[in-house]
C-alpha cells in the first residue's frame, strides 16, 4: 500500500506517511524521489526536520547526498538549496556557500549558462535557514552588488535572532557593507543597544562611511534618542553633544536629500534643544551654493522659536538682504519678518529691531507706486503683524504688547506715503495702533487689580476713533465718512474683532447724536446678524440711526437695512 502510494502520489503528506510506518521506502524510488526533491514548487519542511531530527545517519545522509548530486542540474536549485541547508550541519551549510560564493559581484544574465547564478541567488535567499545559523560573515559572501537583494531575508533573519553582545561584536563588521544591510543593523543596534553602546557604534560609523543614507540613518536615530533620553540627563547631553559632533563634521560633500530631510525635522529634537540646533542646520545649509531651496523649510519654522533666536542670525541669514524683504513674494519670509518685530525682548528692543530693518521700509515707501508686488507684500506685513498681536501667545511664547513698534510703523508710514492716496490704508493702521495703545493700557489696569478695565475698553476706544473721525471730517469734508468706514471695518476684520465689541464700540460712538457723520459710519459697518448676547445693544442701535433727524442719516440707514426693516 504505502509502495503504490510512494509510485502515484507522492507529497510532503505521503513521505510523512511513509516515515511512520516504513522510513526505508523513502531510500527506494529514487526517480520519484528525485521529482519532488527538485520541484521548485513543492516544499517539504516537516519531512526534512524529522529526516534531520530521527534519521541523521541514514535517510538525511542519503537525501543530503543526491541533493548534492542534482545541484548543478539545469533546474530545482530552489528545492535543492533549501532541502540541503535544512539537512546540512552548520559547517557544511558554510563550506557549501563559501565554494559558491561570487566572484564578481555584477550579475551577467547574458550568459547561456544560468546555473552557477542560480545557486548562488538561492544560496543567498535561503542561508537563514540552516540550523545553527550561521556566522553573518556567511552572508557578507553575498550581500553585495546585484545579490544583495536576495541576501537580505537571511541578513534580516540572523540578525533579528542575535543579542546584546553578538550585536556589539558583529557591527564592525558591517562598517563597509552596502547601505540596505548597515542601515537594518544599526537599527537592530538601536533597538536592542543600551545608549552608551549605541553612541559608541554611531560615532565610529559616522567616520567610517561615506554614504549619506548611513549618515542619515545615524543623524535621525541620534536625534529621536536624544528626545527619548528626556528623563535622564546625563544620556540626553551625552547624545546631545554626538549630534553636534555629527553637524560640526558636515560639509557640502554630504549633500544629499537623504540628510537634508534629516537635518531639518526639527520637531525631533527636545523642545528646549531645538532652538540652537536649528540656527546650527540653518548655517550648515546656509554654507551650501544651493542653499535656497532649503530656505523655505528653516523660514518655516523660525516663528517658533524667534524670541530665542539669535538676532544676528535672523538679520544676516534668513532676513539678508534686509532691503528686499518686501520685494519678495515669499509669505514665509514676511511671517519671519513681522515675528522678529514683535517678539523683541522688551519694547525697547522692539523699537532698535525695527530700526535695524528700516532699509525695508525705505525701500518699499520709494518704490510704491513703481510696483505693485511691494505693495501688496507691505499691506500682508501689516495683515500678518496684526494676527500676530491677536494670536500672541504662538507655540508657548508670551509676546509683548506692541504699543510703541505699531504706533513707529504708523510714523514710517505716515511720513513715506501720501495720505491721499494712501487714505484707507494709513486709517486702517492708526486704527489698529489706537486698538493697541487702549488695549495695553486696560492691561495695566488689570494687573494693578482695576476690576473696571474692561468695562471702560469699549468706551475709550470709540472715544479715539471717534475724534479722528472728526479730525478727518474737518480736514477733508464729510463724505470721507465712507472711506473712514472702510478702514474702520478693515481693522475689526484684521483684528478679528468679536461683533460684542464692535457693537458696543459702534454704540458708544452714537453718543454724540449731533455729529452725522458717526451715524453714517455705524449703519455701514453695524454687523446684520443677531445673536442673543447682542441683541440689546443692537436694537438700541438701530433705534438711534432709525430716529435720526439728519436726511443723509436716514438714507444711509434705509440703504443698509432695507432688507431688515420691519413691515
Amino acid at each position: 500500500m504505502f509502495e503504490d502510494s510512494l509510485s502515484l502520489s507522492l507529497c510532503e503528506e505521503t513521505c510523512l506517511n511513509a516515515l511512520k510506518h516504513k522510513p526505508q521506502l523513502l531510500t527506494r524510488h529514487d526517480k520519484q524521489i528525485y521529482t519532488l526533491q527538485t520541484n521548485d514548487a513543492v516544499s517539504l519542511p516537516r519531512v526534512l526536520a524529522k529526516l534531520r531530527v530521527y534519521w541523521p545517519d541514514s535517510l538525511a545522509w542519503h537525501w543530503s547526498k543526491a541533493y548534492m548530486q542534482h545541484l548543478n542540474g539545469p533546474t530545482g536549485h530552489k528545492a535543492i538549496i533549501k532541502g540541503l541547508f535544512m539537512l546540512l550541519s552548520q559547517d557544511q551549510v558554510i563550506e557549501l556557500a563559501k565554494r559558491y560564493a561570487p566572484k564578481n559581484f555584477k550579475i551577467n544574465w547574458c550568459l547561456t549558462d544560468h546555473t552557477e547564478i542560480n545557486i548562488q541567488i538561492n544560496i543567498a535567499k535561503h542561508l537563514h535557514l540552516a540550523r545553527p545559523l550561521v556566522p553573518l560573515e556567511t552572508v557578507l559572501w553575498y550581500a553585495k552588488g546585484d545579490y544583495v537583494q536576495y541576501a537580505m531575508q537571511s541578513h534580516i533573519a540572523i540578525w533579528s535572532a542575535l543579542g546584546e553582545v553578538d550585536i556589539r561584536k558583529n557591527l564592525s563588521k558591517f562598517y563597509d557593507a552596502p547601505v540596505i544591510v548597515l542601515k537594518f543593523a544599526l537599527n537592530q543596534a538601536f533597538l536592542k543597544l543600551k545608549t552608551n553602546n549605541v553612541i559608541n557604534i554611531f560615532l565610529n560609523i559616522w567616520k567610517c562611511t561615506r554614504s549619506s543614507v548611513i549618515k542619515s540613518i545615524i543623524l535621525n536615530r541620534t536625534k529621536y534618542a536624544t528626545q527619548k533620553a528626556h528623563d535622564n540627563e546625563i544620556i540626553q547631553n551625552e547624545l546631545w553633544k554626538l549630534l553636534n559632533l555629527f553637524i560640526k563634521d558636515l560639509s557640502s560633500e554630504d549633500e544629499s536629500a537623504d540628510i537634508y530631510k534629516q537635518l531639518t525635522d526639527f520637531e525631533i529634537v527636545p523642545y528646549e534643544k531645538q532652538p540652537e540646533y536649528y540656527m546650527k542646520i540653518s548655517r550648515y545649509l546656509a554654507s551650501l551654493p544651493d542653499w535656497q531651496r532649503y530656505k523655505d523649510e528653516i523660514l518655516y519654522f523660525s516663528p517658533r522659536h524667534m524670541k530665542l533666536l539669535d538676532e544676528d542670525f535672523v538679520l544676516n541669514l534668513l532676513l539678508s538682504p534686509v532691503e528686499n524683504i518686501f520685494c519678495s513674494s515669499n509669505r514665509l519670509i514676511l511671517e519671519c519678518f513681522s515675528n522678529f518685530l514683535l517678539y523683541g525682548k522688551n519694547e525697547e528692543d522692539q523699537l532698535e529691531r525695527l530700526r535695524k530693518v528700516e532699509p525695508a521700509f525705505d525701500k518699499v515707501f520709494q518704490n510704491w507706486n513703481k510696483t505693485n508686488a511691494s505693495k501688496k507684500n507691505f499691506e500682508s506685513f501689516i495683515e500678518i503683524a496684526s494676527l500676530l498681536f491677536k494670536n500672541g501667545n504662538w507655540y508657548g511664547m508670551s509676546m509683548l504688547i506692541p504699543a510703541k513698534l505699531f504706533a513707529e510703523i504708523e510714523f514710517k508710514m505716515k511720513n513715506g506715503l501720501s495720505l491721499l492716496e494712501n487714505y484707507k490704508l494709513l486709517t486702517t493702521w492708526k486704527l489698529i495702533t489706537a486698538y493697541i495703545k487702549i488695549f495695553k493700557l486696560c492691561e495695566e489696569r488689570r494687573e494693578t487689580g482695576d476690576k473696571d478695565y474692561d468695562r471702560d475698553f469699549s468706551p475709550l476706544l470709540s472715544s479715539i476713533i471717534l475724534e479722528y473721525l472728526k479730525d478727518d471730517v474737518e480736514e477733508y469734508g464729510p463724505m470721507i465718512h465712507d472711506m473712514f468706514a472702510a478702514a474702520l471695518d478693515k481693522m475689526c476684520k484684521m483684528l478679528f474683532i468679536h461683533n460684542y465689541l464692535i457693537i458696543e464700540m459702534l454704540r458708544h460712538m452714537l453718543n454724540d447724536e449731533g455729529f452725522v457723520p458717526a451715524c453714517l459710519v455705524v449703519s455701514k459697518i453695524l454687523p446684520k446678524s443677531v445673536h442673543e448676547e447682542t441683541k440689546h445693544a443692537q436694537s438700541e442701535i438701530f433705534q438711534k440711526l432709525k430716529s435720526n433727524v439728519s436726511i443723509s442719516a436716514q438714507v444711509q440707514f434705509n440703504n443698509d437695512f432695507r432688507d431688515y426693516l420691519e413691515d
